[in-house]
């Protein structure tokens, strides 16, 4: 018997308009896996990104397409419709758990086929282009040339808050940066958030915070590395510049584990990305778990393709919005999949007339 769902899977590889730097490294080429499920006449198309290092589930190519080819057999021998398989994803593939951005990318290609790869994957204010979602602007990593460079880019695009990748170039370096952005834009004019990517230290957070305090910085995220609970509970608690755990979610996989994590070190704010913290429903759960501590949030996009993005922004814009979020990427790279989002002034807004299906050809 032929199998009701047909899934076929195909491999990209985006290369950067620019070397992207991080307190991990240069970033020049971006892999993503898309996942197309086919049935009952519709089609549906969904990304399943990853980057090196951060993904649990990532420790090679070979043993992430190996798992995709296992997840691709349960499917196709489920002989269950799509609607079902997904009503009862969690019992089929309990899996998913420890897998964010696979899970991520099958639910997108649900939510993909139930409109026919339509690029509308929720009715929303969003995409009914009722309300536009306010964004930052991502200064990366670079000498003090190629990010004052960014920084002009930026304001000239009408950003009014923007995102420093710090802890890779010397302190004094990166904070006269800040001083001569914050000299010439008061923070009731620019919003100024920074991302150390765990690369702080015990012996320097201390005199970095007090520099970020004086230059009116919004938040830091993910000040230290995951493994320093206890520093980052006690960073956390210091009141001079809020602290937004990030790469602290990931490998939360169970409920219980959230919540400890959360209730131990009490951010004042999380970073929500669902290719890396459990796809949809992981994310909803990270929501709901913050709200009721009183934790806010915000949602970013992991460096996924326009089609990831996409569905990020969508899902996004059905959660209220309280502050700008971050999910400005899809212009990194030098080839890309057509897309309905547009950046205007600081805005993410969705044409609701440009490319209607989702496209799985480069451009």
């Amino acid at each position: 018997m032929d199998a009701l769902i047909k899934v076929n899977i195909t491999r990209h590889t985006l290369p950067f308009n620019f070397p992207a730097g991080t307190s991990r490294g240069v970033l020049l080429n971006k892999k993503l896996w898309l996942i197309t499920l086919t049935s009952e006449g519709k089609e549906g198309i969904g990304e399943c990104s990853i980057i090196e290092g951060l993904s649990p589930e990532f420790t090679t190519d070979a043993s992430y397409e190996k798992s995709l080819k296992e997840i691709v057999l349960k499917i196709q021998n489920s002989q269950m419709r799509v609607v079902d398989l997904f009503r009862n994803i969690d019992d089929l593939l309990p899996e998913l758990v420890f897998m964010p951005s696979i899970r991520f990318g099958l639910e997108t290609a649900f939510r993909s086929w139930l409109v026919n790869g339509s690029s509308i994957l929720f009715d929303n204010a969003f995409t009914r282009g009722e309300r536009n979602i306010p964004i930052n602007g991502l200064i990366w990593m670079g000498t003090p040339e190629q990010m004052s460079q960014e920084i002009e880019q930026k304001i000239k695009q009408g950003f009014r808050v923007l995102k420093f990748k710090i802890a890779a170039l010397p302190w004094e370096q990166e904070k006269a940066l800040l001083h001569s952005v914050r000299k010439r834009f008061p923070a009731s004019q620019l919003e100024i958030r920074v991302d150390a990517n765990g690369g702080l230290s015990m012996e320097s957070w201390a005199s970095v915070f007090s520099d970020l305090e004086a230059l009116e910085v919004h938040s830091i995220e993910q000040p230290l590395p995951p493994d320093q609970r206890d520093g980052l509970k006690l960073i956390a608690s210091n009141n001079s510049i809020p602290v937004a755990l990030d790469e602290s979610l990931i490998g939360c996989f169970k409920y219980e584990e959230k919540k400890d994590l959360l209730t131990e070190i009490m951010p004042p704010y999380i970073i929500l990305k669902p290719s890396l913290m459990g796809g949809i429903k992981g994310m909803s759960e990270w929501i709901s778990l913050a709200e009721s501590l009183g934790i806010g949030w915000w949602i970013t996009s992991a460096l996924e393709s326009n089609i990831g993005l996409n569905a990020i922004a969508q899902l996004t814009s059905e959660y209220a919005i309280k502050i700008p979020q971050g999910l400005g990427t899809g212009g990194l790279f030098k080839q890309n999949f057509l897309s309905p989002l547009r950046m205007e002034n600081g805005f993410l807004t969705f044409q609701r007339e440009a490319h209607s299906k989702t496209s799985s050809q480069l451009v």
